[in-house]
């Protein structure tokens, strides 16, 4: 084995300022160059598409993504917006029911991870462990909140939920800043919050 860990520091407790490669950087894991490396996406650029098999896990340095999906007649939508800190990528333990899309909704600095690599690392490292699962039971609770706005029925609190959901400044690969929520089209609302394009902008209106 390579892998030599430094004991976490108190920089690192708290999980809302985790940097993966900050931490692996620190504990002087000599080839983590060789399994990371930093991209820039251009504005609407796909960083995968299905049916790619992807290898990789994702953390965005700067920037925002949509994830989705198809329709049976193949048309995208949208089930999540991420941004600067997140993480996302095909863990591959859906025996290849993964159909996911990633595109970026600014410019995007994005740093790549090996997925071998990072599977390996996680369960090896006590606080990799604990921060990653911390990390999914973050995203978990989003998923939750993104429910309660698909079954609530008034429109216009949908539009409300989903602007305190997304109300997040973010800065992209240009160090240009953004409301986040400003950037989702009313169909991209729409999708999140299980409502039509239509829907959403007379809602806007209200």
């Amino acid at each position: 084995m390579n892998i030599t860990f430094a004991a976490p520091v108190n920089e690192y407790q708290n999980f809302n300022k985790f940097c993966l490669y900050a931490y692996l950087k620190d504990s002087n894991y000599h080839k983590l160059e060789d399994r990371s490396k930093l991209i820039t996406f251009k504005k609407g650029t796909y960083i995968y598409q299905p049916p790619a098999n992807q290898g990789y896990i994702y953390q965005i340095v700067s920037g925002a993504v949509k994830l989705g999906s198809y329709t049976e007649t193949g048309t995208e939508f949208v089930h999540d917006i991420i941004h600067t800190g997140d993480y996302f990528g095909n863990l591959k333990y859906l025996n290849n029911q993964f159909f996911e899309f990633s595109k970026t909704l600014v410019s995007t600095t994005i740093r790549v991870y090996n997925l071998d690599f990072f599977k390996e690392i996680v369960p090896q490292d006590p606080f990799l462990a604990e921060w990653f699962m911390s990390y999914l039971v973050k995203r978990w609770c989003q998923s939750e909140k993104k429910i309660k706005i698909i079954k609530e029925k008034d429109p216009v609190l949908k539009i409300k939920s989903l602007r305190t959901l997304y109300k997040v400044k973010i800065i992209d690969a240009e160090n240009e800043e953004y409301s986040l929520y400003d950037l989702l089209t009313q169909q991209e609302l729409g999708d999140i919050a299980g409502a039509s394009r239509q829907t959403i902008s007379l809602a806007q209106k209200l």
